[in-house]
């Protein structure tokens, strides 16, 4: 059976650390360590770009931090359940370059590689904000307003100027703010914090960037902190110190069901304004053998993911109850149930309760 496709797209203005973020994302995730931990690992679909991040990463525990990327990289990872040779999950992880927000095309051909990036964020059930963390200390919440506003008005250009062109742009539905570098903050501090500023302080930014990228609820209401790796006055960088990496295909995976029961929702006349999202998951699963007649082809991997987690697994089941029923999984062999149900019982555990928080 072939792996379920999660597409994601990450953006991020220089310097706010995707690529070192993707470089610790791989590295953290193909330990013999996590594996035994979380019951998955995941593999990079092409050898020489695997490769290529573990080489970033191991530069970085030298002290020697990589240039941003300046072009559109497309990265395809594999989950495999621990001692199963089938993978699971795939996902498409969509980079688009910090540089683009700040220049045009210096050419022809960075304008056509522009041009097939945008087609292929329309194929993204998540998109990632990253704001720099670095900056959002210093400078506040005024930073927070700005990216905010400039996220918007390059969203806005970027549809504009390819519907200019006869390629309408779609950007995904379901986001997640995430905030990078949080080593630099206390101990203490959580993805909730985070969320209580940005609600407090940046409240008529959030509502003008979710009007332009047309969805309702696209802001405002997933938050994450990622720490890549700590790097301390003296550069000498810590493979164990990150946060959030773990949590951040679990936070994907969620998300994308998310997305697809509010699709459903948005069906269906007699919703009542007062339904849940659990309420509509329970809806969407009792006619989950019919969910891809109406939903968008971006969502229809719903259907097969509805088939292996229950709704209790993703309401309210216990991190011990979900990892006994993971292991039950590996020991049948069942693939999909072990990797997301696992990713399911990595959003309750210590580290991703901190940085992972949903409002709503």
């Amino acid at each position: 059976m072939p792996p379920l496709d999660l597409h994601v797209a990450v953006f991020g203005a220089s310097g706010a650390g995707k690529t070192v973020l993707l470089a610790a994302f791989y590295r953290a995730q193909t330990q013999p360590a996590f594996q035994e931990e979380y019951a998955y690992k995941i593999q990079a679909v092409n050898k020489a770009q695997g490769n290529q991040l573990l080489g970033r990463f191991y530069r970085l525990e030298e002290g020697k931090f990589p240039e941003g990327s300046t072009r559109f990289d497309e990265i395809e990872f594999d989950f495999f359940p621990r001692d199963l040779p089938e993978a699971a999950v795939r996902v498409h992880w969509y980079d688009y370059p910090g540089r683009w927000w700040e220049d045009d095309p210096v050419d022809a051909e960075e304008r056509e590689a522009m041009r097939q990036g945008l087609l292929k964020l329309g194929m993204s059930q998540v998109g990632i904000l990253l704001a720099d963390g670095a900056k959002y200390r210093s400078e506040g919440t005024g930073y927070i307003r700005w990216l905010f506003e400039h996220f918007a008005d390059e969203c806005d250009r970027l549809r504009r100027t390819s519907a200019a062109t006869g390629d309408e742009v779609s950007f995904p539905r379901e986001w997640i703010l995430a905030l990078s570098k949080a080593d630099l903050f206390p101990p203490d501090y959580g993805a909730r914090d985070f969320e209580r500023e940005v609600c407090r302080d940046a409240d008529d930014q959030l509502a003008k960037l979710c009007s332009v990228l047309r969805a309702e609820h696209a802001f405002g209401h997933r938050f994450m902190l990622l720490s890549s790796v700590a790097a301390p006055a003296d550069a000498q960088v810590d493979p164990r110190t990150s946060l959030g990496v773990r949590t951040l295909a679990p936070a994907v995976l969620v998300s994308t069901v998310e997305g697809a029961v509010r699709e459903a929702q948005a069906t269906r006349k007699e919703k009542s304004a007062k339904e849940t999202f659990f309420q509509g998951l329970r809806d969407l699963v009792q006619f989950v053998d019919s969910v891809d007649d109406f939903l968008p082809k971006r969502y229809q991997i719903v259907s097969k993911i509805l088939r292996f987690v229950s709704i209790k697994d993703f309401a309210s089941t216990r991190v011990d109850r979900l990892k006994k029923i993971r292991e039950d999984a590996l020991r049948r062999g069942d693939t999909f149930k072990a990797v997301l149900t696992g990713m399911v019982a990595a959003l309750r555990d210590e580290e991703g309760l901190r940085a992972y928080h949903q409002n709503q």
